[in-house]
């Protein structure tokens, strides 16, 4: 098959795509699109312009204002967690340093971690 039969081709299949297209109703609401609309039916937008809401693209979770929980200020972590983690923090810290200064994080951070455990536990 030459360049211009293989061109022939391609234009007559797209010539049938555009031909079958409304026939298929492709993207095609259920009602139809020139239905009458009443005065008290059309919306006016509050904003005009672009607006963060119109950014996303994904599906949106709406939660009316007065049910927004409360944001958290500790992450959901309480005193005892947080000691852990700090402790655990100081140990790799005084891994890295190394010598008689990583030491002495990693002996500190071994106390202030196994005292958050301690707490924790009880």
């Amino acid at each position: 098959m030459n360049v211009r039969a293989r061109a022939a081709l391609l234009s007559f299949t797209a010539f049938l795509f555009v031909l079958r297209a409304p026939v298929a109703r492709a993207q095609a609401i259920t009602e139809p699109l020139l239905k009458a609309q009443t005065p008290a039916s059309i919306s006016v937008p509050e904003h005009v312009g672009p607006t963060s809401a119109a950014l996303t693209v994904a599906v949106r979770n709406t939660i009316p204002a007065d049910a927004a929980p409360a944001p958290k200020g500790n992450a959901g972590l309480g005193q005892n967690e947080a000691l852990m983690i700090v402790g655990g923090a100081a140990i790799l810290v005084g891994a890295i340093v190394g010598g008689d200064a990583g030491d002495f994080f990693m002996i500190g951070g071994a106390v202030v971690g196994l005292y958050g455990l301690y707490k924790y536990l009880q």
